[in-house]
């Protein structure tokens, strides 16, 4: 690219949040238009004569933490039958950095059973989903979730989605210094709409006086986004990957601040060249009061430069390509008021899961559990659910969710040490630990029947692909049956 075309790229405004909302994609209409993410969403969700909700609304409960789908196995057969599609919701849950307490572990399980198809589901950006939810059921699923301090707020939606944080069970102690910073960040970004809580809740209305969302304004971010912390040397969350990373930067056993990379995210779109997976960069270092700063810094600037026209180019790796990594750290620096400083050495040596007991800092043991796809569920094989819920009912610690999706029993104690060693081994638990490096390195999304996007089903395909592939040395596989993913 010329000099002459950087520049006029780097200038170029015609499709960001300066423009008429005419100018930009009608999403931008609808969010600005949508009364901070209420919508008709109340409306809708009372309805008795279809199982959806009617118009733009499913594109406002993304907000809310809410998928619209569908049973696509069924979707011929009922449009044979003249019936609507075979409506549920997916929901997940605001889990930053994938802890919780076992009294919230058991509510999760509750809610899976009672609304959820008897199924939980383990993501790779820690946290949980419930699928099949029925439009009915969602009051009390979101009711249920409050009673534990959970929430699906900003779960999904053009906003920041679920903050992300290493697991690292050995480095207990600076686990905990981060993961304080990753909860404060999570909390610091999401939504401040009262929406939610007047839909679900019934909450009378905060006074209208006065901007509902300091940072979003009526239009939000122009796509998701995604942050992360990550505590070398394991790169767990792929930090890689992130909209905005931080990687701890720690000297003499000292937490002294981050590393910053911005720009990531492996999604693409097929039969699109102008979508593509893009590696963060890292542009600098700042201490530990920083951090907030500079996520208000780098959310604000996608947010007035990104692209709201074409939703295929919104995220922040192609603002960064567009305008250039030096002009956009300028910006950042700019709206910081100080330039960042020069980023620490650092190394990496691994991105999965110690499976199996390890001794933490902090004088606790975790066990790390792996789970297939992350799917808890009963099967005739292995009681995965009640299994854990058996745990639930005794552990005093934590549960973390791994970005591998799997699951770590965390900080138990020495007194309880030996019942839950008990338990794992009277339900067949610690049997799934062992396996052939590609069965455990193994992961599959959702796909068919319920997500809108997939080609096939997980499941079976899952299965057929391991049985290949296992005569082979290959140690890690994923799986996507997706068309596209940004």
């Amino acid at each position: 690219m010329s000099t002459s075309s950087a520049g006029s790229t780097r200038s170029d405004r015609s499709a960001d949040l300066s423009q008429p909302l005419e100018k930009l994609h009608p999403d931008e209409t609808l969010k600005s238009a949508s009364d901070q993410l209420r919508g008709s969403i109340a409306e809708g969700l009372v309805d008795p004569l279809t199982a959806a909700v009617p118009g733009e609304d499913p594109k406002l409960m993304k907000f809310h933490g809410l998928y619209l789908q569908d049973d696509r196995d069924i979707r011929d057969e009922r449009r044979r039958q003249r019936l609507e599609p075979a409506f549920s919701f997916m929901a997940r849950v605001r889990l930053p950095g994938g802890v919780c307490s076992p009294s919230q572990w058991l509510k999760l399980d509750k809610l899976a059973r009672d609304y959820g198809g008897e199924s939980l589901r383990l993501t790779t950006r820690q946290t949980f989903q419930f699928h099949r939810v029925q439009k009915r059921n969602l009051p009390s699923l979101m009711k249920g979730l409050d009673e534990v301090l959970l929430d699906t707020k900003a779960a999904c939606g053009d906003d920041c989605r679920g903050v992300m944080c290493s697991v690292n069970p050995s480095l207990s102690d600076l686990h905990a210094q981060v993961y304080a910073i990753a909860k404060d960040a999570s909390d610091w970004a999401i939504p401040k709409t009262g929406a939610y809580r007047e839909i679900w809740f019934g909450e009378e209305r905060r006074s209208p006086y006065g901007p509902e969302e300091p940072l979003y304004g009526k239009t939000y971010l122009p796509r998701k986004f995604k942050i992360g912390f990550v505590l070398p040397p394991t790169n767990d969350i792929d930090v890689y990957a992130q909209d905005l990373g931080f990687i701890a930067i720690v000297e003499k056993g000292k937490l002294v601040g981050f590393n910053v990379a911005i720009g990531g995210g492996m999604g693409r779109i097929d039969r699109n060249p102008n979508s593509y997976p893009r590696l963060a960069d890292v542009i600098g270092f700042v201490e530990v009061e920083d951090v907030l700063p500079m996520i208000e810094a780098v959310m604000s600037t996608q947010r007035d430069y990104g692209n709201r026209a074409d939703r295929a180019r919104a995220r922040f790796k192609y603002t960064i390509d567009d305008k250039g990594l030096q002009w956009i750290k300028s910006e950042i620096e700019a709206r910081l008021g100080f330039d960042l400083a020069p980023a620490h050495p650092f190394i990496f040596t691994s991105n999965g899961d110690v499976l199996g007991w390890q001794n933490g800092s902090d004088g606790f043991h975790h066990f790390t559990l792996f789970i297939q796809s992350g799917r808890l569920i009963n099967r005739e094989e292995t009681k995965l659910l009640d299994s854990v819920r058996e745990i639930a009912e005794v552990h005093t610690g934590e549960f973390r969710v791994t970005p591998n999706q799997n699951l770590i029993i965390a900080k138990v104690s020495e007194g309880e040490l030996d019942e839950i060693e008990r338990l794992l081994e009277a339900n067949g638990l610690s049997n799934l630990n062992r396996g052939s490096g590609l069965r455990l390195n193994s992961m599959a999304c959702v796909a068919l029947p319920t997500c809108g996007l997939a080609w096939r089903k997980q499941n079976a395909t899952y299965r057929r692909s391991f049985q290949r592939l296992s005569p082979f040395s290959m140690i890690t596989v994923s799986m996507t049956s997706l068309s596209r993913s940004v």
